[in-house]
């Protein structure tokens, strides 16, 4: 049987694994855990200050445009201020991201 925490600062903890129906919906905007990004030429630079070293970053295109990259990938990290995301030079997709930060 798992447990359920409340954290000072820190939100909700679970142990023992989490179970949730009707499907799991996060916040877009400024700043937060999800979002859309338009690539140019290939590249764009997310200006996001929840960004750490050690987020996972998960990228999806959502629509493609122009001349579609094979792999997209985060190029760049800067904890607290941004990340990159790449792909081939030509690119102009609609790129779905979302960080994840791993548990300590």
């Amino acid at each position: 049987m798992g447990a359920l925490t409340i954290r000072d600062n820190e939100g909700v903890g679970v142990t023992g694994g989490l179970r949730v129906g009707g499907g799991v919906q996060l916040e877009e905007g400024t700043n937060e855990y999800m979002g859309v990004a338009t690539l140019v030429n290939g590249t764009v630079i997310v200006a996001n200050t929840s960004v750490t070293a050690n987020s996972r970053i998960f990228l999806s295109v959502q629509t493609p445009g122009g001349t579609p990259g094979a792999a997209l990938r985060v190029s760049a990290r800067t904890p607290g201020t941004s990340f990159a995301i790449s792909t081939a030079a030509g690119d102009t997709s609609v790129v779905a991201w979302m960080i994840v930060e791993p548990a300590s």
